[in-house]
């Protein structure tokens, strides 16, 4: 298995290029079918649904990046010793952090 290699910066960066990455999607707009009340219920609920996917996938980005950006936070606030402890510990399994 070939090494892997983290950057704490990459992964700032990573973070932030995800939150830019998704797009910002409008919530779709509800609409009637005139005489057709049943269908009309049902397009309200189908867009009700798709809105609230949306809106899961924005906090679970943002959520996601948040983390990384912890995690570059709390490996940077280490002291030097501890950092060449986590180092070493990755380089047991193929992992290279700087």
């Amino acid at each position: 298995m070939g090494d892997i290699s983290i950057s704490v910066d990459e992964v700032r960066r990573v973070a932030a290029k995800m939150v830019d990455v998704v797009p910002d999607e409008p919530d779709i707009r509800g609409f009637s079918v005139a005489d057709q009340p049943d269908l009309s219920l049902a397009l309200a609920e189908f867009v009700g649904c798709m809105n609230d996917c949306t809106a899961e996938r924005r906090r679970g980005v943002q959520a996601l990046a948040a983390g990384l950006r912890e995690v570059a936070d709390m490996f940077e606030s280490l002291d030097a010793s501890t950092q060449a402890d986590i180092r070493a510990l990755g380089a047991v399994e193929g992992w290279v952090i700087e």
